[in-house]
Parts: C-alpha cells; sequence; structure tokens
C-alpha cells in the first residue's frame, strides 16, 4: 500500500522540458517551479504546432474587438486600427480574421494528439503560449463577464443580487450586459459573487476592466485543471498524455474557460482538485474543496460521492471498498461537505437565495438542450393548429427531461457504487447537463472533461473530437450573428474549413495504449 500510494502521490503530473520523471524529486521551492514554468513554456515554444497554437490564439485576440464580443457602448471605439473593427469594413474583417484564428488554433490541437507523427511529450507550457493572447481580448463568446461585473458591483452597492438584477445599476454596468439578463438575479453560489465583488472594488468599479479580470479565477480554474486532472488520472490508471491533450488542451476550454471567463471554470478546477485530495491526501480536505466548488456553482455538489469512492478505495490500499465499508466515508464526506458549505456561504453574507435563483438560466430556450429543443417543436406544430398557447408544452418536456436525468442519475450510482468514481462522475454530469433545460457549449465540458480521460477507445475519442468541432464552429457561428448576416456566411464558410481540417486528422486518432496502474478507475487492485 506504501509503495502504491508513493507512486500514486509523487508524480509530477506534466513532463519537464528534458522529459525527464520527477515521480521521485523533493518539493522544489516556489523560485524553481516558476522556473520550470518558463522552462516548460520554451519547451513548447520549439514546437512548430505550439507555435502556431498561439498564433491561433493572436488572431482571435486581433478579431475580437468587433461588436460580437463587443456591448455597444466601449472604450475601443475611438482606438487606432481596433476602433475600425468596428466599422461595416470591420464588421467583416474581425469575425473573419476570429475564424482563421479558430482554425489554426484547432489544427495545432490536434498535431498535437498522442500518437502523431513527432509527437513530443505535452507540457503545461502549451497552455500557457495558448492562453497568453486570450487573457487580454474582450470576453469572448459570451457575455456573461459583463453580469459577474454587474453583479459584483451590485454586492457592493449592497443589493441583493438574489432578488434583483444589474438594472438596478443604471450605468455602465448596467449598460455592458445583455439585455436578456438586466433583471435576472444571479443563480450563481455565494464564493463566486464575492469573487467577482473583489475584482470590482480592485478595478476601482471600473465597469470593463471588471469584466475583463474576472478572467483571473476563470484562468486559475484552468491551471488547476492543467495540473491536477492528468494527477488524478495518473492515480486512477489513465492516460496522463491523453488527458493533456483531449481535456486540459482543448479548444473549447480555451475558448470557453479562458476568453469566455465562466465562473465553470473555477467551479471544475477545485472539483478537480478535490477529487485528487481525496485520492491522495485526505477525504476531509477532498470534500471541503468539493464545497468550495459548489460555492461557486452548485453542479459541483455531484462530485461528493466520488470523493467518498476515492477515499475507500485508498484506504484500501486501492482494492475495491464492499457496499459496506462506502457507508462510513459517504456518510462523513457528505457531513463535511454540507457543513464546510453552509460555512462558506455564512461567511459570505448573502445568504442561501441561490436557492430561489437557479431557475433563472431556465428562462431562455437553449436548442442545445434535447428535450427543449423537442417540446419547443412540439410546441410549434400545436400553436399552429390552435390546440395550445406558446409556452404551454415546453415547460412540460424540460420537466420530464429533468426527471429522466435524476432518474438515470440514481441508477448510475446503483449501479457502478465504488466501482469508476471519476468515470460514473462524468457520465452523471453529462446526464444532467443533457437532459437538462439550457444547455450552453461550455457546459458539455462539465463531465466532457472526465469523459476524455476515461474514456480511452477510439470510438470515445473520435466522439471527443467531432463533439469539440461542432461546439466549436456553434460557439463562434452564433456570436457571429451579431453583426450583419454577411459575418455568419463568412463563419459557414470558416466550419466547413474546420470540419475539412478535423476529416484530414480523423484517420489517426487511434489512440495509445493505456500504461501504468490499474486503480480505482479499472475495478481491480494494484
Amino acid at each position: 500500500m506504501k509503495a502504491n500510494e508513493g507512486r500514486a502521490r509523487g508524480g509530477d503530473i506534466l513532463t519537464s522540458t528534458a522529459g525527464r520523471d520527477t515521480a521521485h524529486e523533493h518539493p522544489a521551492g516556489l523560485t524553481r517551479r516558476i522556473r520550470r514554468e518558463f522552462e516548460d513554456i520554451r519547451y513548447a515554444w520549439g514546437d512548430q504546432a505550439g507555435r502556431m497554437g498561439m498564433l491561433g490564439s493572436a488572431l482571435i485576440l486581433l478579431g475580437s474587438f468587433g461588436p460580437q464580443t463587443l456591448p455597444n457602448d466601449n472604450l475601443w471605439r475611438d482606438v487606432p486600427v481596433l476602433g475600425w473593427f468596428q466599422t461595416r469594413a470591420g464588421l467583416i474583417a474581425g469575425p473573419g480574421i476570429m475564424f482563421v484564428g479558430v482554425m489554426l488554433l484547432l489544427d495545432a490541437w490536434l498535431r498535437l494528439r498522442p500518437g502523431a507523427p513527432g509527437h513530443r511529450p505535452l507540457t503545461r507550457g502549451t497552455v500557457w503560449l495558448w492562453s497568453l493572447p486570450l487573457l487580454f481580448a474582450p470576453p469572448l463568446l459570451s457575455f456573461d463577464a459583463y453580469s459577474y461585473a454587474a453583479q459584483g458591483e451590485l454586492v457592493h452597492r449592497g443589493h441583493d443580487p438574489y432578488r434583483e438584477g444589474p438594472g438596478v445599476l443604471g450605468d455602465l454596468f448596467t449598460a455592458q450586459v445583455d439585455n436578456y439578463w438586466r433583471d435576472t438575479p444571479a443563480p450563481y453560489g455565494p464564493l463566486s459573487l464575492q469573487l467577482q465583488h473583489l475584482i470590482v472594488d480592485l478595478t476601482g468599479h471600473n465597469a470593463y476592466l471588471a469584466a475583463i479580470l474576472v478572467r483571473i479565477p476563470a484562468f486559475v480554474g484552468v491551471l488547476l485543471l492543467s495540473v491536477y486532472l492528468p494527477r488524478l488520472a495518473r492515480i486512477t490508471g489513465y492516460d496522463r498524455e491523453t488527458t493533456i491533450w483531449l481535456a486540459v488542451l482543448n479548444p473549447l476550454v480555451l475558448l470557453h474557460f479562458v476568453g469566455g471567463a465562466h465562473n465553470d471554470s473555477l467551479m471544475l478546477g477545485l472539483m478537480v482538485f478535490g477529487l485528487w485530495a481525496a485520492a491522495s491526501r485526505h477525504l476531509v480536505w477532498g470534500a471541503v474543496v468539493v464545497a468550495a466548488a459548489a460555492s461557486i456553482k452548485q453542479p459541483a455538489a455531484a462530485a461528493i460521492l466520488a470523493v467518498a469512492a476515492l477515499h475507500a478505495w485508498r484506504s484500501k490500499g486501492w482494492v475495491m471498498p464492499t457496499n459496506r465499508e462506502l457507508v462510513r466515508p459517504v456518510l462523513a464526506a457528505v457531513g463535511v461537505f454540507v457543513a464546510a458549505f453552509v460555512g462558506i456561504s455564512l461567511a459570505c453574507g448573502l445568504g442561501f437565495g441561490w436557492i430561489t435563483a437557479l431557475g433563472v438560466p431556465n428562462t431562455i430556450r437553449s436548442m442545445l438542450s434535447p428535450f427543449t429543443l423537442v417540446g419547443t417543436g412540439v410546441e410549434w406544430v400545436l400553436v399552429q393548429l390552435g390546440l395550445v398557447a406558446e409556452n404551454a408544452v415546453v415547460p412540460w418536456f424540460q420537466r420530464i427531461g429533468q426527471v429522466i436525468g435524476l432518474v438515470v442519475t440514481a441508477w448510475l450510482i446503483w449501479r457502478f457504487k465504488a466501482r469508476h468514481p471519476v468515470r460514473t462522475l462524468g457520465w452523471i454530469l453529462l446526464v444532467l447537463v443533457f437532459t437538462g433545460p439550457v444547455v450552453h457549449p461550455w457546459y458539455v465540458l462539465w463531465g466532457g472533461l472526465f469523459f476524455a480521460m476515461t474514456e480511452s477507445g477510439l470510438r470515445a475519442r473520435r466522439i471527443a473530437v467531432w463533439a469539440t468541432v461542432g461546439l466549436v464552429i456553434y460557439s463562434v457561428v452564433d456570436a457571429s450573428t451579431r453583426n450583419y448576416p454577411i459575418s455568419v456566411s463568412v463563419g459557414v464558410l470558416a466550419s466547413l474549413a474546420l470540419v475539412w481540417i478535423t476529416s484530414g486528422h480523423d484517420r489517426t486518432l487511434a489512440p495509445n495504449r493505456v500504461p501504468g496502474r490499474r486503480r480505482a478507475e479499472r475495478g481491480t487492485s494494484s
């Protein structure tokens, strides 16, 4: 057992510049760690695909200074060059340049796949290279970051963000928010709102700068993923290289978590950190971290059973625990989680108003949600026949979807119990997303990251790659619809190019064999 724990705990999750195994090195000091980050960045820069991906990110940055990403009232209108992107010619050029950047980024990502010709070990340096230009871009592909900034200002001015929307502010904070969300309360956890409050205060209540800097906690989430998701893969017996490539470097992660600054990023980063802590340290640490993740966004609570199961595996020396042996860690994990979550909520001073605000996202009709899509189609037919009124059918389909999601989730828990903790968690999150009333592209990453790590077959890899391409296309084309129709035409042409690029790589997607230990996810002892 001790030997197993030593290997699981000590493995450095990203290969260093020299490609050496650092599994048995002593923990490095802060200076040494920073130096190694720069070494990894230099190593990533030495790869042509790494440089191509950074060029793609830089073009995305350049093309983002248009109305498809900026509010009508923005500070870039009078800036030379950048202001041109908000002229009639720029309305076409901006999305065009952004699409070229997305194509380069996607092509670079596919060229870095494990098993590709000339493949070199992946490092966190590539994450830094591809993220750096996006850190300076306006919020990409969504206006949510502007809502985050406004919600932080609401907290500062003493408003209850769970009862009032940004519309009560009546200034630039309000003007930046999408019209649809100006009068809706915040559905997020109290820790997320207080982080937004802190960022607004640090910017001196500058509305636009606050919307940019809410990217900081989102990028922290990406860094947590880059550190602890491959490390979790190592512990549970999955391929580290595939996890880094398919999950961490995934263009959806970069575009929506780094570029879009969604708080889902920090939620997932903390969730993965909590799973790793339970598998390598102690149940209490894992449960507390998952409680913090749920205080950012509530779906993270689904991870608490996986925390208990991973701890049970570790306690038995990576032998699968019996059902009876699961009772104590489950009760302990849930108890610690509830106590920590309540404690964080009370410390944040915002109460539990998020419970009544959970239905806010459901007020839009998301055509990526299967049940909302089908319900909308059925409702349209019945309305045309004069049998029902508008909005009479869709809510019923949404409720049916949610009930089905809960039933399938219960079945997954009962069927697999502790046998595949992380894999089962990934499927639970995917089920809850696709049976829910609203699906945004970045929601798929909740369970998609675990799917990318745990499903190693060729079919699963193809599903992950083509899902990434499809959701990238949807996201960028959807953002371009805020411009003139010709921008959508540019988007369609670029989409065809993305499909063509992916098709060229599809035949060589066969994964390597997964080496190493067979841990909790394999259902056997080491």
